[in-house]
């Protein structure tokens, strides 16, 4: 917890970063709930900050039930530059409304994943601007807590921090399992 205390006093200084790069602002966080690790970048674009996120090996968040839902506004809110900030996570709409039908059925999650799950704002997503193709979990502040916003690619004037998703590969488990039974194992024949 102290490394987040730390970094908390520090995300204000992430909001001068551009629009167009992305930067982690906040490490690895692993959810208990699933063993996924998660990572909070400095304000970007969507498309800066996916990018950046599969330069860690993930996408951003992409959000599967209620309880993950909370668990990512709950814990990367109050990191965000006075707790203003919205999250961008993983879905958007590729089409950009092109292949007509409603807005929100046309989204999708970047690592693939199929959607079983939103939490949309009353009313959202409204493609508001003509140009609002990628999501968000809005800042603390609006009702209801944590719901979901459809925004441009683009932070104009309140900061976006994407949410980025690392989900261990097949067997890391079971490798890390395997090398502690070594360690055990070595460990009682040595005594």
């Amino acid at each position: 917890m102290k490394t987040l205390k730390t970094l908390s006093a520090i995300t204000g200084l992430a909001s001068i970063c551009f629009a167009s790069q992305a930067i982690t602002v906040l490490d690895i966080v692993q959810n208990p709930a699933n063993g996924h690790n998660y990572y909070l970048l400095s304000p970007a674009t969507w498309t800066a900050s996916e990018a950046y996120a599969q330069t860690l090996g993930g996408n951003l968040a992409t959000v599967n039930s209620d309880a993950e839902n909370q668990w990512i506004f709950n814990t990367f809110s109050s990191f965000t530059e006075n707790n203003t900030g919205s999250l961008w996570i993983g879905l958007y709409d590729p089409s950009q409304d092109s292949l007509g039908g409603s807005h929100e059925s046309n989204f999708v999650w970047a690592d693939g994943e199929p959607v079983t799950y939103t939490d949309w704002a009353g009313g959202q997503p409204d493609n508001g601007g003509g140009d609002e193709f990628y999501a968000t979990i809005r800042p603390p502040g609006y009702s209801p807590s944590g719901s979901w916003n459809d925004l441009a690619d683009s932070y104009n004037t309140t900061p976006v921090y994407g949410v980025v998703e690392v989900v261990p590969e097949p067997g890391t488990f079971a490798l890390i399992g395997v090398g502690a039974s070594i360690f055990i194992a070595s460990r009682r024949k040595k005594s």
